[in-house]
């Protein structure tokens, strides 16, 4: 069977009835339906506008949350907005192989243990791709889990519970890893203009 990619296409306006229920219910997202296969995708408004303080200053950071617990992205997108930020989430590794490839993410806080494919696999996709600064997440003591995270070169690996200023202290260090990183301009603009096929 073969993986739903993301060709998405906003709804057409004869689903008026469906998008009047999910705008009433959900008004600060934005559904797409894929070509593919007809399911609905929806992200958060700020995920697909462009918002910049003045022309000259730099794009606001988008940040990818995956994890398979709504309440841990409630909460870690809580923490980010609040930061200014633009936050994507996902709920598996599927969905953030997804949402990167639209909108090319500078920061991804993944956990480690999500519907497949893992946390692990996913941070070896995003590699061979316009690649985002990785932050590992995870609730499993493992030094095996260290050592992998090690190995695929991520800023750190979040032992739940974290707290705020651990989050914080990660998107600082992987902001500052990624004004280093010469691809940081192309995916500011490929992530200014999310691919909507």
């Amino acid at each position: 069977m073969r993986a739903c990619t993301p060709a998405l296409t906003p709804l057409p306006s004869s689903v008026d009835a469906l998008r009047c229920s999910l705008t009433f219910e959900f008004p600060t997202r934005a559904f797409f339906q894929c070509r593919l296969c007809s399911c609905i995708w929806a992200t958060h408004l700020s995920a697909i506008a462009v918002r910049r303080d003045r022309a000259d200053q730099p794009a606001v950071p988008r940040v990818l949350v995956a994890d398979d617990s709504p309440e841990m992205l409630g909460l870690m997108s809580a923490w980010l907005e609040d930061e200014g930020c633009v936050v994507v989430t996902a709920s598996s590794g599927l969905e953030a192989l997804d949402a990167a490839a639209v909108y090319y993410p500078d920061v991804a806080f993944i956990d480690v243990v999500l519907p497949p494919p893992d946390g692990f696999s996913v941070c070896e996709t995003l590699r061979t791709r316009l690649s985002p600064e990785v932050v590992l997440m995870t609730g499993i003591s493992n030094p095996h889990a260290a050592r992998r995270a090690a190995e695929l070169g991520v800023v750190s690996l979040l032992k739940k519970p974290f707290s705020r200023e651990d989050v914080l202290g990660a998107l600082a260090t992987a902001m500052e890893r990624c004004r280093r990183d010469p691809l940081a301009g192309l995916r500011t603009h490929f992530g200014a203009h999310p691919r909507l096929r």
